[in-house]
Parts: C-alpha cells; structure tokens; sequence
C-alpha cells in the first residue's frame, strides 16, 4: 500500500474554502479513482495548513492516477486561494 500527501498552507478563509471544496469535489472524486484505499483530509487552523493523505493499494496504482492528483491539485488552489507547499508519497508499513 502506498499513501500520497499534499502539504496545503493558507489564510482561514482559504482553509475554510480548502474544506468545502475537500468535502463537495475532491474527496468523491478521489474515492472513485481505480485503486483507491481511503484517505483522510486534516486542518490544523492554528498553523494555518491542511494536509491530504490519500490511500492506493499499490505503487502501479498510485502511479496511474498521478496525472489525476495533479488536476485534482491545481483545482483545488484555484478553486480555494491555497498554496500547495509540498507532496510526498510513503510505504505504509502498518495501518489501523
């Protein structure tokens, strides 16, 4: 399994868009990708960041929806005023 983060920083009113957008577009959409585990969205409101983990049950499907995360991405900033600060992606090694 493979986890892919988006690191997000912005004013609160560009977090509370972050959310909205998160919870009526983005979070349906990546559900519905081939592949996809879960993910959770977070906000820490008083560092003024959110931060996107999303599941793939491998590598190959991470990969192919790649091009997808970075539409979903650019979307997203111009839909909210955010800035994407950085993207990761990990092994997971153990899972709740």
């Amino acid at each position: 399994m493979v986890a892919r983060t988006s690191t997000w920083a912005g004013s609160p009113e560009a977090l509370d868009k972050w959310a909205e957008h998160v919870q009526t577009r983005v979070s349906g959409f990546v559900s519905g990708l081939p592949g996809n585990a879960g993910g959770t969205f977070l906000i820490d409101r008083a560092a003024g960041r959110a931060l996107t983990l999303t599941l793939w049950e491998s590598e190959e499907a991470a990969a192919e929806t790649d091009k997808f995360a970075d539409q979903s991405r650019a979307s997203t900033i111009e839909a909210t005023g955010v800035e994407l600060v950085e993207r990761g992606a990990y092994e997971v090694v153990a899972q709740l």
